[in-house]
């Protein structure tokens, strides 16, 4: 008769392929840790990235009472940096975002009337930045500290003037006429800091970061900042 292995314990083949499993499940992952630290090679690479940002909402306080409230913001990033070496670079980032807004408008010192108006629409940004980055491991998976100065573009989509009519000549066409509104708009200086988590892949770049973006509206009001989340998706060259 064949023996028979205990009911309660693995047979002696099982235990064998158990352990075997386990030390190749080990070595994988060592494997693994050990290409993430190592040296990246995006030193003196430059890298084109581009990706979606995200807003976050918030509520907004004015000078006279007037509040407004936005909602969370959508847009689009794209930019170009240079990698000096394995921890530093330096870049310029040019970014578009939109989000929807409604305020409660209150009267001026010489209404009377007590009229509290509300209104809603779309705030447009466009935003140009000078950036530094800092990757703090030199390997292929690292966090990284970063930060910026630019100029943001602000149109509020809230007209500021009568309708104005135009007319132009369009090649092969001919003559075309249309209708413009004026919208209240600025442009100021903005600056902007973030953190996040960097993945090099070949020649491929994922970062995944949260940002603060400030803009100095200046006068009673002063720097306004919104935070950010942002994915870039890129390549280096």
């Amino acid at each position: 008769m064949r023996p028979r292995s205990n009911s309660g314990q693995p047979a002696a083949g099982q235990e064998s392929r158990m352990i075997q499993k386990t030390v190749v499940l080990i070595v994988a992952l060592l494997a693994a840790t050990s290409a993430l630290a190592q040296s990246s090679s995006r030193a003196r690479h430059g890298e084109f990235y581009l990706g979606p940002v995200f807003t976050q909402s918030k509520d907004l306080r004015f000078e006279g009472g007037t509040t407004a409230k936005t909602d969370t913001g959508n847009g689009l990033n794209l930019g170009f940096a240079y990698n000096f070496d394995a921890h530093w670079q330096a870049g310029i980032d040019f970014a578009w975002s939109e989000m929807d807004y409604s305020a409660d408008v209150q009267p001026g010192p010489n209404n009377n009337l007590g009229i509290v108006g509300r209104i809603n629409g779309t705030i447009e940004t466009g935003t140009v930045r000078f950036n530094g980055t800092w990757n703090m491991l030199a390997g292929n998976f690292t966090p990284f500290v970063t930060g910026g100065l630019g100029w943001t573009y602000i149109d509020t989509n809230i007209p500021a003037g009568l309708p104005e009519s135009f007319c132009w000549y369009y090649p092969w066409y001919g003559s075309y006429c249309g209708t413009y509104v004026p919208t209240k708009s600025t442009t100021r200086f903005s600056y902007n800091a973030g953190l996040g988590l960097r993945l090099d892949v070949g020649k491929g770049v994922f970062r995944g970061m949260v940002n603060s973006q400030w803009a100095d509206f200046g006068g009673s009001y002063g720097s306004s900042a919104f935070i950010q989340y942002r994915i870039d998706f890129g390549v280096k060259f």
